[in-house]
Order: structure tokens, then sequence, then C-alpha cells
């Protein structure tokens, strides 16, 4: 074999060990920009992740696959990029909040910023008690249950967030912030423990910015309060699935506060007798009748309102109490079709042929 023929060989041999290395390379980086962040986590839930100080990229790696968000592919690309980049992208020490389905280069980029400047992202549905808001954002690594109940649920933590619109709102000093908390999307930025406190100021402020000048007129001119209107709301939030149907539905409840009549509505017993984690139970499953408890909250034992709201209600809710339709209505009843639509009665006569009609107890 001639020394030519031998170079060739060798020459050729080192060109194909180049192609296959370069083929791995491009390989990981194309499964980087391709691979979601979540292969096996189902939960769809943001996820608190912690880097602690001194920790490696292959310590972080580990730990983000334990959590889900990396798995053994991905995981060697996250390395494979991190040691590439330097110092231009290293990790920063502190919590950060990881979404589900972040790709490499998303994770990367959150994990290089600091954490002061990495917002918390978090939703509040409508209808949730403080209790449910504390599970769900305590589930999610952005508050402790107990701090966020201390501060929401009690007499002494409402205390603490007292100002001109809870005091104009007619708030009970001995009652928590139930009702007060405006449902939505939120972004904040983390502290370096509980963010409780910070997750109740924003929603109280936008409760109180959710609450124009001209609602607030509207509601004084019927000679009422926002903690009444709040309370109503949150009693129609928990009855009513159509949007079309709220406005009728509080001029029941405001109807039958007017004539002195029991509010009679189920949701209020709910709320009295739940004890989690199923905050709004079945009382029929429970075996439950609601004239039997003894309970403040209880509607169809007490006449008028609550003390305060049994939920956090949206903005449909409370645009519906403080501008309830202009009826006549006493009753209503679920149509049980599916669709979630009520049939209403200005009579007690009416109400128990709907309840017949549609098959309600």
């Amino acid at each position: 074999m001639s020394v030519i023929t031998t170079l060739f060989r060798v020459v050729l041999s080192l060109i194909l060990i180049a192609a296959v290395l370069a083929a791995g390379v491009f390989i990981y980086l194309g499964v980087s920009r391709a691979m979601p962040g979540l292969p096996s986590n189902t939960s769809r839930q943001p996820v608190m992740f912690t880097v602690q100080p001194g920790e490696t990229i292959s310590d972080i790696a580990d730990n983000l696959e334990k959590v889900g968000l990396l798995d053994a592919i991905s995981k060697e690309v996250f390395k494979f990029k991190l040691r590439s980049a330097g110092t231009a992208k290293a990790p920063k020490a502190g919590r950060f909040q990881l979404n589900p389905g972040m790709s490499v280069d998303q994770l990367i980029d959150t994990l290089s910023t600091p954490p002061a400047e990495v917002g918390i992202r978090f939703t509040v549905i409508e209808g949730m008690r403080l209790e449910q808001i504390a599970d769900k954002l305590s589930a999610e690594g952005i508050v402790s249950s107990t701090t966020f109940l201390q501060l929401a649920k009690t007499p002494e933590g409402a205390a603490k967030f007292q100002d001109d619109f809870l005091a104009g709102a007619g708030h009970p000093a001995d009652q928590g912030l139930e009702g007060y908390l405006f449902p939505d999307t939120y972004e904040i930025k983390q502290s370096d423990g509980d963010n409780s406190e910070a997750v109740i100021r924003v929603m109280l402020n936008t409760m109180e910015q959710k609450f124009t000048p001209d609602m607030r007129q509207a509601v004084a001119a019927r000679g009422r309060t926002i903690h009444q209107v709040l309370t109503v709301a949150s009693i129609v939030q928990r009855e009513g699935v159509l949007k079309e149907e709220l406005p009728d539905i509080a001029s029941v409840f405001w109807n039958r506060l007017d004539r002195g009549m029991s509010l009679d509505a189920d949701p209020t017993t709910q709320y009295a007798v739940a004890k989690g984690p199923d905050w709004w139970p079945n009382l029929d499953k429970l075996g439950i009748l609601p004239r039997d408890v003894d309970h403040p909250y209880n509607t169809y034992r007490f006449a008028g309102l609550p003390p305060g709201p049994i939920c956090n209600p949206g903005l449909d809710a409370i645009m519906a109490a403080v501008y309830p339709a202009d009826t006549n209505y006493l009753y209503f009843v679920a149509k049980n079709d599916g669709t979630g639509a009520h049939a209403f009665a200005e009579t007690l006569e009416e109400h128990e042929r709907n309840r017949i009609i549609y098959g309600n107890r």
C-alpha cells in the first residue's frame, strides 16, 4: 500500500469522524428547539424551581429532570449549551417560576436572569373561595397556604391591608378578605420567601380599580354598600352559569331582600359546611338538609344577607349585582338541560310548576 493511499484513508477517516460529531451537535441543537421541556409531567402547572448557590450545571440539569422539565436527551442539550455559552448564560442562584413545555433555550434564559427580575405568573378563576386560592397557589409554590390564609382569612391579617377602599366599602373589621380579591391572571415580582402579601395586595388593588366611580355611585344611589354588593355578587357567581342570566339571578336576590324573604341559596350552605378539599360539596350526597344547618351563612335558616361574601366573584357577577335586571322574579330553578340555564318565576305557584317540569327537588 502506498504512502498516498494510506494518507488518503487517514484523511477520509478524520472527515467521517468530524461529520459524525457535527451531525450529533446538529441533532442536539435541533432537538432543543423542537422538543418541549416537559416530557412526562402532565400537570401543566408552573413549577417553582430553586437553584442553590454552588450548584453545578449537572446538578441543575439533574434537578430539572427530576421535576419533569427535562428528559434524558434535552438534559444533555441543556448542559452542552450552558457549557458552550460560558459565563454569559451562567444560572443564577434563587427561585424561578418555570412553565411546563419551556424549551431548553427558554429554561436557560430564565435561569440566567437574576431572580429579582423574574416575574411570577398566577391565575385565580372566578368563584374560588380563599381556601381554594390558597390550595392552588401553594401547589404552584407561590405562597404558603398557612401564611396566605392567616393574612386573607382572619380579621387580624386583613387589618394589614386596611385602606380607604375597604373602609368605604363597609368591610367589617371582624372579617377577612373573602370576596375582595379580584380573580384574574397576574404577574408579580417574587420576594425572597413567601409571596402571600404581594398576591393579596395586587388582587385587592385590582378589585378597587374594577369598582369604578360610576359603579360606586350606582351602589350608593340604591342605599347599599360595596360589601353588600360583593356578598350578593359572590352568591350570583356560584349560582349562575350563563353570563346573560347573571343580572336576572341578582334581581331575584335583591327582590327577596327587599321583601324580607330568606335568600334560600344552596351555595351559602355549602360555604358553611365545607371542610375541604371539596370546598363546594353536594349537599344531597352529604345527606344535609340546608334548613338543619345552624350557621350564620345558611340563608335558608337566617333571613337577609350572610355576614359576607362566600367566594371571590368576577366582574360579570359584580356588574350584575350592581346593575341587576329590572324584574319581579323571586325564584329560579335549573333547567337541567346541560346548558346551565334557569327558569325564573314571580310566584311560588309558578316556581313549583317549574320545579316539576325541570325535575328539581
